[in-house]
């Protein structure tokens, strides 16, 4: 996944929802991601946005081929919508500052200090994102709102203080001698290749951190260690724990 510019947003969606949010989609919709009209992957081309709104106060943006769909604010909320949400995920491992409860007796090794962590990085959704209008202009991330409702946390600058929470599940695969991480969280089932290493790493931890980001390619933070580390530090990864079975 890589980031693509939204050419066409309506007017009416910059006003309600405020320039951060329209910019901020740039970020959320990946060529990878798949025209809700015509079925197919967005590729390089220009795409629009059509919003949402549902009488719950969040509105859902979903981008389209700018030759399929016109940007649009709708007063209609997400129901009307088929789910084909696409998802990019990569695992990596990282060092990860959070504090861990005794309670996870299935994650060994230090409760407290910063260690290595296997992580599956997940970005969930590739054509559509949420934002709830917190006042005239101005919205919040909704799909953060919802991941923090689940039980993930940002690890924050400093030392940890905020517990890495149970948030879902997780399987190792063997097929012909190459390993694959299945994740469920919420219904939602994620998948991706994991490295030997790793995958003896989330054995021997017990399970694997999975990072929610909205707005990054998985990809492109695994490959860049630095990135990443700045991009979980300023709160741009959501982080859960996902045990393995027994």
């Amino acid at each position: 996944m890589a980031g693509v510019v939204v050419l066409d947003v309506a007017d009416e969606i910059r006003t309600r929802l405020g320039e951060p949010t329209v910019t901020a989609l740039a970020r959320r919709f990946g060529p990878e991601g798949r025209c809700l009209t015509c079925g197919t992957p967005f590729g390089a081309v220009p795409l629009s946005v059509r919003a949402y709104h549902g009488p719950d106060g969040v509105t859902t943006l979903v981008a389209y081929h700018a030759d399929c769909a016109v940007s649009a604010w709708l007063a209609i909320g997400q129901g009307i919508l088929p789910r084909q949400d696409t998802w990019a995920a990569t695992v990596t491992s990282t060092q990860v500052r959070m504090a861990v409860p005794r309670a996870l007796h299935q994650l060994r090794g230090p409760g407290t200090q910063e260690q290595v962590m296997p992580v599956m990085l997940v970005h969930p959704s590739l054509e559509r994102a949420r934002a709830r209008q917190v006042g005239p202009g101005e919205a919040v991330n909704a799909d953060v709102e919802d991941y923090r409702g689940l039980g993930f946390a940002d690890a924050g600058p400093g030392p940890a203080t905020c517990p890495l929470r149970p948030a879902g599940s997780a399987i190792l695969q063997e097929t012909s001698g190459n390993a694959r991480l299945a994740v469920t969280v919420a219904g939602q089932a994620w998948s991706a290749p994991i490295p030997r290493p790793d995958a003896t790493l989330a054995t021997d931890r017990g399970g694997i951190v999975v990072g929610i980001t909205c707005d990054s390619d998985p990809g492109r933070l695994a490959a860049d260690p630095a990135q990443l580390g700045c991009v979980i530090a300023n709160g741009g990864v959501l982080l859960g724990w996902a045990p393995l079975p027994g």
